[in-house]
């Protein structure tokens, strides 16, 4: 078993979006109950073993007791990447514009895991992340995005140069996040198809693949500070394209409570 995934929320967003890729359950015996017990319905159901063990039995390989598990864990098999290919017929199938993320060399999983999350709510369309120094989906990703990684392609790529060319044969404008610039994310058309990229934590986006970006534009600051959090300045980005994108005029902020409420 090589992936363990553990927490309520991200075992059933698992058991909801990918139960495929669950070989086993793990749950605490004594506390079955609310969302546990729907963990443990949902796995029958689907036919995956499940391990019912007392909490002074629990202790689960690979897990540090320090980690709190809250008495639920699930093994996965390795985690389905997805193609470029995909993110394509994501946003097509939504008939939507398209946004897509592509990390360059993120290397903290905390910083991975939020960025998932933010795209999952943000309604981005994909995610690319290349093989070298980067983090890989691993159980601090899988935990921290509340199990966001299971409901959007992520794709793993030898190459993001060539991710970079491949979005730009579909027609998408390269946008690269970065506090090396005057020009602001807000004075942006942002209703244009769009590829974002944002940068290692230290580094930011390596001077080659700037080269290949459209647009360069960074977020404001007042403070001292240089630069945001990596995953604080994409969640920022990713909700100023959905704003404009969608809640550009008063009429659009009415029509959207509506057709927006049932995610809140």
């Amino acid at each position: 078993m090589s992936k363990i995934i553990y927490g309520i929320n991200p075992v059933l967003e698992a058991l909801k979006s990918s139960p495929h890729l669950i070989e086993q359950i793990w749950l605490q015996r004594k506390t079955l109950s609310g969302k546990k017990y729907q963990i443990l319905e949902k796995a029958k159901k689907l036919n995956i073993p499940i391990k019912l063990i007392y909490k002074e039995e629990f202790r689960p390989p690979k897990i540090s007791p320090h980690i709190n598990t809250q008495g639920v864990i699930a093994y996965l098999k390795d985690f389905p990447y997805s193609t470029l290919e995909e993110i394509v017929r994501n946003w097509e199938e939504k008939k939507e514009i398209p946004l897509v993320l592509l990390l360059d060399e993120v290397e903290d999983p905390q910083n991975v895991g939020s960025i998932i999350r933010s795209a999952d709510a943000g309604g981005v369309h994909g995610i690319v992340i290349p093989k070298r120094r980067s983090c890989e989906i691993n159980e601090t990703v899988i935990k921290i995005s509340s199990g966001s990684v299971f409901n959007l392609p992520i794709v793993k790529v030898n190459n993001l140069k060539q991710a970079i060319s491949f979005f730009k044969k579909n027609n998408l404008w390269i946008l690269g996040l970065t506090h090396k610039v005057s020009t602001l994310i807000y004075q942006l058309d942002l209703k244009l198809p769009l590829a974002i990229i944002v940068g290692n934590e230290a580094r930011g986006i390596r001077a080659s693949i700037l080269e290949k970006c459209d647009f360069l534009a960074k977020i404001p600051m007042k403070g001292k500070i240089e630069s945001l959090n990596v995953s604080i300045a994409t969640a920022i980005a990713i909700f100023e394209i959905l704003r404009k994108r969608y809640f550009s005029s008063q009429a659009d902020l009415q029509s959207a409570n509506t057709s927006f409420s049932t995610s809140t």
